[in-house]
């Protein structure tokens, strides 16, 4: 099979992989789309991957083959992948948190330890796939993930239909916070953004205000209940603490670099009586959730995916993303 591989040097070269073969109670998915991540580009960046990995967790297709004792499961069906399989038997599954499953550092797909959906095709445990509807398309499951890290940061929160909420970076994870948070019913949502290109599709998916600049998010509507930090900056928490009012709440939902540090300040944070909330991913039950909110509408794919490209084409890719300017949300298609 066509696989992207990581190089030392950072760039990324198409090579030839065997095809993955399933094992006990897994599967292999021919992948059909799979989206460029924030976290991709940030680990791209840090050169911590080890050469020869291949990225890719936002991701949807077709099962190709299944391994024994797979049940409910067949040659042909569309899924869209949860890309860290929990156990489910942990602490924190037992809990309903499985977000926090010990056991998905092991399993976890396209984050430098196990190949992930940057290839034609990617092995994965039959309990992580989720089907999807006939009328669902490849692109809207490949946006099924990111939607999902939305979901649960709303979740998360205390916003509510009557809050007045801030969201500070209208990338594909803000703007998936936005579908997410108006698809609860809230109104009052005002967004940070400096592109125009994705000032313009927060627009589109409801927000009442949509501003150019962090410092002057409470000017919509007052001091803020909630403020979704998703720009994934290791400035803009700060910001967030500013812009919130005080007793409320700051949700973290942006992944900043790994050698990045986190900076708040502790007068404003204590007098204010902040509470903050980090989030990390979703989960099983969200995962699912999103499927089917998608599936409904929650958000319009047509207006968040700029381009769909082949894995040739990935440098270029990441180069124009980590521009300012750049596409709102670009998918490769491993099998063009």
């Amino acid at each position: 099979m066509r696989a992207l591989a990581y190089e030392a040097d950072g760039t990324f070269s198409v090579v030839d992989r065997p095809d993955p073969e399933p094992g006990p109670g897994r599967v292999v998915v021919a992948v059909e789309r799979c989206g460029i991540c924030g976290s991709d580009l940030h680990l791209r960046a840090s050169r911590l991957l080890l050469a020869g990995a291949v990225l890719g967790h936002e991701f949807a297709g077709t099962i190709a083959a299944t391994g024994e004792g797979v049940a409910g499961w067949g040659e042909g069906d569309r899924v869209a992948v949860l890309p860290m399989a929990r156990c489910g038997t942990c602490d924190a599954c037992r809990r309903g948190r499985s977000q926090l499953c010990l056991d998905q550092a092991r399993t976890a797909l396209g984050l430098g330890f196990n190949d992930g959906a940057f290839a034609e095709y990617v092995g994965t445990d039959a309990s992580a796939c989720f089907p999807l509807p006939d009328a669902m398309t490849a692109e809207q499951g490949a946006l099924v993930e990111p939607y999902a890290v939305g979901l649960h940061a709303v979740r998360r929160s205390r916003a509510v239909p009557g809050s007045a909420v801030g969201i500070i970076g209208a990338g594909p994870i803000g703007l998936m916070t936005l579908a997410a948070v108006r698809r609860e019913g809230v109104e009052h949502v005002v967004v940070a953004e400096r592109s125009e290109r994705r000032a313009a599709v927060a627009t589109q998916l409801g927000a009442e205000v949509v501003l150019d600049d962090t410092n002057r998010l409470s000017t919509a509507f007052g001091p803020l209940d909630v403020v979704f930090e998703c720009a994934g900056t290791a400035a803009t928490p700060q910001v967030a603490l500013h812009e919130v009012r005080y007793g409320g709440e700051v949700v973290l939902v942006g992944v900043a670099g790994p050698m990045d540090s986190i900076s708040l300040l502790g007068v404003p944070w204590v007098v204010k009586e902040v509470d903050v909330h980090p989030c990390f991913a979703y989960t099983t039950d969200e995962f699912g959730e999103a499927v089917d909110a998608v599936a409904a509408g929650a958000l319009d794919a047509g207006a968040l995916v700029s381009d769909v490209r082949p894995l040739e084409a990935a440098d270029v890719a990441f180069a124009e993303l980590e521009r300012s300017d750049g596409p709102v949300k670009v998918l490769l298609a491993p099998g063009n």
